[in-house]
């Protein structure tokens, strides 16, 4: 059984980044006019190599989940510069609780006991909160949440 990444991607793998405007004039974005792309190469590029040290799964926490179904999810990551071997598997309900109590109904509904970590920027996990690599949310997941990364999924 693969270890499964619960995936946030606003401050983690789509972060702030800075622009000219239509006047040549510096402005921050997270997303340019038109483009639905997460656009933190440095932070996809470490999970991808992560996934060439532990191969994961994904299961999407990240509100973008409301409006894209599995398959869009998928392709997004893909499309984004994600490794095509990794799979989205998943994404987790909207109870509007804690992310880590809808991280909790997942786990209970997929009957899944392996090895999981979860990459978000804020901190509202619930009694999962040992599972969590915090990332900055102006520098998204770096070679330091990758280090704790790798050494949390080696566990098991």
């Amino acid at each position: 059984m693969r270890p499964i990444i619960f995936l946030d991607f606003d401050g983690v793998v789509n972060t702030i980044y800075w622009e000219k405007d239509d006047n040549g004039i510096c402005c921050y974005n997270v997303m340019k006019s038109g483009h639905y792309e997460l656009n933190n190469q440095q932070a996809i590029g470490w999970l991808n190599e992560l996934y060439t040290k532990v191969p994961y799964d994904i299961v999407v926490s990240s509100t973008w989940r409301i409006s894209m179904s599995i398959e869009e999810l998928q392709n997004l990551l893909i499309k984004s510069g994600f490794r095509p071997d990794i799979q989205v598997i998943g994404k987790t309900p909207v109870l509007h609780k804690e992310r880590g109590e809808e991280i909790q109904y997942w786990i209970d509904q997929h009957n899944f006991n392996g090895n999981f970590i979860i990459l978000d920027d804020d901190v509202d996990m619930a009694h999962l909160s040992d599972h969590l690599i915090l990332c900055d949310t102006f520098l998204g997941f770096t070679i330091y949440e990758y280090r704790k990364s790798i050494k949390f999924l080696q566990k098991s």
